[in-house]
């Protein structure tokens, strides 16, 4: 709690400074932000979902470059490395999720990059060269969206070629000796083209100090770029085209030990962070290489904007990782292929002055190879059970038609709007899996099918142009799938599908001539035959059985707030409450004591913090003038996340215990500086400047405790050229 207080004075402080320095301009007005959360673009404040945008200016405050630096800023929303890849991330919203990376088994929060699909959780935390905006929506979204939709979605928008010529060049420097180049060269629309070109190239020397041979650990080579092209074919036809890719090199996290059950065993561990740590054998690299193309066709007729969106996605990654602290005990190798292709057509459209729709068709496909490798010694010096060495491969299909359509009646000014949606999905897997260590019986196949379909009812009454309600009842469907992780008996039968309904009120205003705006959410869910892992011994915990082991609730809230506090210091406020808990949960390991029986009451919904918000403050201040004048700006934001679970059940679950922890930003950054005709921006950050000392995961494994602990204090500078 004292630390709580400290921050919250330092925010305070910061308040009163900040007010000090007096007003800069006369607009008081929030500037209106634009989504395309609904298939087409409008206000946020009239999108009836519970919804957060991150703009092109605050990714720049943030420092936001890929999916994992949204961690912590969007309250109800958690996400994190998987344990052994620091690319994969596990992403939970408004309770709802999955903690596991397999290929054959879908994430409950879906991601999509300018309208394409991304099905698997690795490498999303891989650099996107040229983010223009991201959305996140929270709560199910099974009717727009589909593919495995349960907890919410994810859109990564990318900024589109401009008409004028430019050059842009940004350097960062920073501690750790962090570095970073980005380069973007715009065309221009030359005839019926534009094209633009986006390169960045990064690296750090990481955070725990290796002391024995090879790079530190975290420390990481990051790569990415993106070409797009746009051709205005015609007066009604517009074709965009891009290409993506993204390549991160170098080791792992640590995981360091923090508590032994076995004496002699880690004397050293530790709960508090280390600073340097080593491998048996010594550390070796990670790499991931991430690729995608996209071919978007917009047509405008006389029945609405027809679009076609296409998609080929493909990864490979090749992880090394440690669980053991040093010791030569659980340490895996693991390469992973998947590749994806999707096809999508929407018809979004007006039928006269009070109806809206939105229909389309979508298909889905790919295949994966996953092979994981035990690298450490036989047997290990501690273990009683080797790691399991596994071959897995996987493919998938999936089918959908959906629709929405968004009645205005006349009758009430058309100030009422009634949306019915439905999505009809059918999903296909299959999977094979062939063990040399566990699967005793040899190799096992299997396939199967899922289908269902997902109704959806939304009731929004603007009860003013500055207040609005909405009443909505969603639901949405996760596929069933083949566990690779699994123990021989636990491949098959396949775990089934997972089903959630949500009903949710929510709230968008704005106050004093658009000086504030507050929307908020309050929603219950109801969680049906729930997928979840299952470690069934800690010794293997390598091998983990998925169930549908029953039901949960899950009610909560989320606050939204904006506000022009004085002429040119804007605060912004974001509360998220969640209160998750099982009403049934089977335990279904064999020959457990509790075998068969509901064990809702010593289980906990993972990654389901109770509370969390972030509060930032923003000061913007013309400097000089006419000519000569440039614009300071300067920022500083805290985020808080209560304590959570990383597991539902274990033996040890506080072996996956999360305490609670904030962390501070800021940034000073003078902007629009003349140099000639080029224009110069220098900005100075700062992240977790209090060095909070926080775990990012923990885990169980029989004999010991071990966890990883997030990114000390780091500032840098970064200065930006346009010419």
């Amino acid at each position: 709690m004292t630390k709580i207080l400290g921050r919250r004075s330092l925010l305070a402080t910061a308040i009163c400074g900040l007010m000090s320095t007096g007003a800069i301009a006369n607009d008081l007005a929030l500037e209106e932000v634009l989504v395309t959360a609904e298939k087409r673009e409008s206000s946020l404040q009239d999108t009836p979902i519970s919804l957060l945008a991150f703009s092109n200016e605050r990714l720049d405050r943030f420092g936001i470059t890929d999916l994992a630096d949204v961690a912590g800023l969007a309250p109800n929303v958690t996400i994190t490395p998987f344990p052994n890849s620091r690319s994969s991330l596990v992403i939970f919203m408004r309770g709802v999720g999955n903690n596991d990376s397999q290929t054959t088994q879908d994430a409950a929060v879906g991601i999509y990059i300018d309208g394409v699909y991304v099905a698997r959780s690795i490498g999303l935390g891989s650099d996107v060269a040229d983010l223009e905006r991201i959305e996140v929506l929270r709560g199910p979204q099974g009717t727009l969206y589909g593919r495995n939709t349960t907890g919410g979605a994810i859109n990564l928008i990318t900024a589109k070629p401009a008409d004028e010529f430019g050059v842009s060049q940004k350097v960062s420097v920073g501690n750790r000796d962090y570095w970073q180049s980005l380069t973007k060269i715009e065309s221009g629309k030359v005839g019926q083209f534009a094209g633009k070109f986006t390169y960045m190239e990064s690296a750090h020397d990481g955070w725990v100090k290796n002391t024995g041979s090879g790079d530190n650990f975290g420390a990481e080579d990051k790569k990415a770029g993106r070409v797009a092209v746009r051709w205005d074919a015609s007066e009604n036809v517009t074709v965009d085209y891009a290409y993506d890719f993204s390549e991160i090199e170098g080791p792992q996290q640590y995981y360091q030990p923090t508590e032994s059950f076995v004496p002699g065993l880690y004397p050293n561990a530790s709960d508090q962070r280390s600073e340097t740590g080593s491998w048996s054998g010594g550390v070796k690299p990670s790499n991931t290489d991430i690729s995608g193309h996209s071919l978007t066709v917009t047509w405008d007729t006389a029945v609405g904007t027809l679009k076609s969106i296409t998609g080929y996605r493909e990864l490979e990654e090749s992880i090394e990782q440690n669980y053991g602290g040093g010791a030569p005990g659980f340490a895996v190798s693991v390469d992973i292929d998947q590749d994806q292709f999707s096809q999508e057509f929407q018809l979004v459209g007006d039928a006269g002055a009070n109806i809206r729709y939105v229909a389309g068709l979508y298909y889905f496909e790919e295949d994966g190879l996953e092979e994981e490798f035990d690298t450490a010694p036989v047997p290990p010096t501690f273990a009683i059970f080797p790691v399991e060495d596994r071959t897995i491969k996987s493919d998938a299909k999936a089918y959908a038609a959906y629709g929405q359509i968004t009645w205005s009646p006349e009758a009430l000014e058309q100030r009422l709007d009634v949306t019915l949606g439905g999505r009809y999905t059918v999903d296909k897997r299959s999977a094979t899996k062939d063990s040399s260590v566990y699967f005793v019986g040899g190799e096992q196949s299997g396939s199967d099918e899922w289908s269902n379909f997902n109704p959806s009812l939304t009731l929004d009454y603007a009860w003013s142009d500055d207040l609005s309600t909405f009443a909505k009842v969603v639901t949405a469907y996760k596929a069933g799938g083949y566990n690779v992780r699994s123990t021989e008996a636990g491949f098959q039968p396949p775990f089934d599908e997972e089903n959630m309904t949500s009903f949710e009120l929510g709230m968008k205003s704005s106050w004093l001539n658009n000086r504030i705006t507050a929307n908020a959410s309050v929603f219950h869910a109801e969680y049906e035959d729930m997928q979840l892992q299952q470690v069934t011994n800690n010794a293997t915990i390598f091998l983990t059985d998925v169930y549908n082991v029953g039901e949960a609730e899950i009610d909560g809230l989320e606050l939204d707030v904006m506000a022009v506090l004085v002429p040119g210091l804007t605060m912004q406020l974001s509360y998220g409450y969640t209160d998750a808990d099982f009403v049934e949960y089977i335990d279904q390991r064999n020959g457990a004591p509790t075998q068969g029986q509901n064990i809702a009451d010593q289980a906990e919904m993972p990654y389901a913090p109770e509370h969390n918000y972030t509060i930032g403050l923003e000061y913007q201040r013309a400097v000089g003038t006419g000519a000569n004048t440039s614009m300071l700006t300067a920022s500083l934001d805290y985020s808080w996340t209560d304590e959570r679970y990383g597991t539902a059940f274990n033996d040890d679950i506080e072996g996956y215990f999360l305490d609670d922890y904030g962390v501070v930003n800021g940034r000073v950054a003078l902007s629009g500086m003349s140099i000639g005709s080029t224009e110069l921006e220098v900005a100075f950050w700062g992240r977790n400047l209090d060095d909070e000392e926080y775990k990012v995961h923990s885990i169980s494994l029989g004999a010991y405790q071990s966890a990883y602990f997030g990114e000390p204090k780091s500032y840098g500078v970064d200065v930006k050229l346009s010419f």
